[in-house]
This record gives C-alpha cells, sequence and structure tokens, in this order.
C-alpha cells in the first residue's frame, strides 16, 4: 500500500472492503447524466476492482454520450455501458453511485437507494444512509484507483484499457495535473498506471476532434462576448443536445482569454432549456454556490473548484423546433440579453 493510500480515511476503506467480500450479488453502477471521462474511467476501475473478487457489475447511465471525447472514449475503450431504461432491480444486491451524489445521478426520485457513494465533489448527499467515500481528491478516478491500492490489487499487461480509462479521467478532471484540485491521491495513481496504459489510445482520447459545427460556433461567440470587470459572458445560440457539450468546451477556452478571470457560457439546449458552464482563476469565487445560485429555485447547478455547470428548464417559454426562423432569432436575442444581465447580476451579488 502507498503512503497515499495510508493517509486515506480507513475507516470507510475497510468498510468498502467488508462490502466486497462478502459477496452482495450483481453489482449496479451508476454516475451523473451525461458521463464525462473520470465517470468513465472510475465506473471501469470500480467494474475492474469488483472482478477480481468475482462479483459481476453492470455500468448504467441516463443522459447522452454526447461529447466528441466521451464518444471516442466509449467506442475505443468498450465500458459496456447500459442505458437506464435496462435497469431491473431484483437483479442487483448492491447500487453504487460514483462520481456523483445520488441527488446528481439522474435517476427518478425515489427510484432506488444507493449503498456506496464514491465521489470527490464538495456537494454531500442528503438524508444518505449508506457507505460514503470521499478522499476531496481532483477526481473520481484517482478516488477509485486508492480503494483497489488499499486493498491490494494492481493492473497487469492485461488491463491496458481500464488503466488508460482511468489516465484519461485524471487527465481530463485535474487538466493535466495542473488544477488547483489536483493532490497526492491523483499523482501516486497517475504514476502506477502510467506503465500499463495504451499509449495510443490515450493521445486519440485525450486529443479529440472538433466537430465544424462547434469551431464556427466558437468563432461567432468570441466575437460576441460581453467582458467586465475579468468577467466574460456569451451566448451561443438555440442548440440541439447532441451539440451540448461546446458550451463548457468554449468556457474551457474562454478563460484563458488575457482579460477574463472568470467566464460563463450558455445556450438554449433543445428549445426547452438554458445550460450553462462556469470556469474561473479566481480564488475569491465558489464556483458550487455560483451555479447553485445561477440554477435558481426551478433549476439546479453544482461543481467544483474552478469548474461547475447550471441548467434550468423554460417551461411555457420554450421554443419549438418548428417554429419559423425569423422567431427563433427574435426569441433568442430575447433570452441572451434576458440571461446575459441575469449572470451579471448574480455576479455582482456574490
Amino acid at each position: 500500500m502507498s503512503e497515499v493510500s495510508e493517509r486515506a480515511d480507513s475507516e470507510p476503506l475497510a468498510r468498502f472492503a467488508e462490502l466486497v467480500k462478502a459477496k452482495p450479488g450483481r453489482v449496479a453502477i451508476f454516475t451523473h447524466p451525461f458521463p464525462d471521462p473520470d465517470a468513465l474511467g472510475s465506473m471501469m476501475g470500480l467494474k475492474w476492482l469488483f472482478s477480481k473478487f468475482g462479483i459481476a457489475c453492470d455500468l448504467f447511465y441516463t443522459g447522452m454520450i454526447s461529447h466528441p471525447q466521451n464518444r471516442s472514449m466509449v467506442n475505443l475503450l468498450d465500458p459496456e455501458l447500459i442505458g437506464l431504461d435496462n435497469y431491473q432491480e431484483s437483479n442487483y444486491g448492491m447500487k453504487v453511485a460514483v462520481d456523483c451524489i445520488p441527488e446528481n445521478a439522474g435517476i427518478p426520485s425515489g427510484k432506488f437507494k444507493f449503498d456506496v457513494v464514491i465521489d470527490h465533489h464538495k456537494d454531500t448527499p442528503k438524508n444518505f444512509d449508506g457507505l460514503y467515500i470521499n478522499f476531496k481528491a481532483g477526481s473520481a478516478c484517482a478516488t477509485i484507483y486508492s480503494i483497489l491500492e488499499y486493498m491490494g490489487l494492481d493492473f497487469d499487461e492485461n488491463d491496458s484499457r481500464v488503466a488508460t480509462g482511468m489516465m484519461i479521467g485524471i487527465t481530463t478532471d485535474t487538466e493535466f495535473l495542473m488544477s488547483d484540485d489536483c493532490s497526492d491521491y491523483e499523482f501516486n495513481a497517475w504514476s502506477k498506471l502510467f506503465p500499463h496504459r495504451d499509449p495510443v489510445l490515450l493521445k486519440q482520447i485525450v486529443n479529440f476532434e472538433r466537430p465544424k459545427f462547434w469551431t464556427e460556433s466558437k468563432a461567432l461567440a468570441s466575437s460576441a462576448a460581453t467582458v467586465e470587470d475579468s468577467v466574460g459572458v456569451v451566448g451561443m445560440g438555440i442548440i440541439p443536445s447532441k451539440h451540448r457539450d461546446m458550451i463548457a468546451d468554449m468556457a474551457d477556452e474562454m478563460v484563458t482569454w488575457e482579460d477574463v478571470n472568470t467566464a460563463i457560457v450558455f445556450a438554449i439546449v433543445d428549445g426547452n432549456r438554458i445550460e450553462g458552464s462556469v470556469r474561473t482563476k479566481a480564488s475569491s469565487v465558489s464556483v458550487p454556490a455560483l451555479c447553485q445560485d445561477l440554477g435558481g429555485k426551478h433549476g439546479k447547478g453544482g461543481g467544483k473548484l474552478g469548474k461547475g455547470a447550471y441548467r434550468y428548464d423554460l417551461a411555457g417559454a420554450s421554443i419549438d423546433e418548428d417554429e419559423d426562423e425569423e422567431i427563433k432569432k427574435k426569441a433568442w436575442e430575447l433570452f441572451e440579453n434576458k440571461e446575459t444581465k441575469r449572470v451579471f447580476r448574480i455576479i455582482r451579488n456574490k
């Protein structure tokens, strides 16, 4: 066991080891909607861990795999994801949520209770009486690696697919190990996973190709952004859900601008909701709190150090797909102006 694993809270790790060794039966593993590389990699790592004890797992997700990097990861590493519609309660003896708390797992309220939650974000589960593991690491993948290391497990030459997935999760969630919340857990996991990676797949997935639609939309947004007091805000129009991830991609790029410390990018997705992404370099900005405020009482928001997201439904103000283009244009101009002013108002009041 490494020094990093020894520093981890051993009580929840010991409880988890007991649950695994008790052979709970088939395990269902869930994560947040629209799973990203850290979610995918941590699910793969946890499934691998259970397999070493002869326990079968199924990986469930809600939402859709829309980001080109996430799609590339699914296509090349094949984590064998299953849609939530195929979940049958009676088939599973344990239910685990990774990289999220139950409230953010995309499961209908009251669907079932999780037995284990493994996360690294600041948000803590409410009314949860199961096993909660959170080392406050910079990624879920590094947390999972610390668990498998605690249990005396290690990868070999046949595990490159899982090791690569976990390395990608660490890479993307910690900005190549350079984010402020990157911890010893990430450095330990990275160094141990490195010999088992598939370098070709790792490079191919990390350096994913962006769709032409993204490039064109981001170019237009760059010229339309409003920047005040080091805060940049821009709307990206009415877009289909398959391109919703370019909102976060734009925020990642925008926060690197010379005169921007905090970037908020939003769009109307599928005509029925506003989704936004927040990125900041300012230590004074609490992203989870800001995203909760941006989500408002009719939506939701959350995040971690430096990055987060929010969304809320438009309800009766939704824009139908078959609306006249001129009406769509005017509706967007109205929402863009309103949302931009709302964002700046909330930030000024923080």
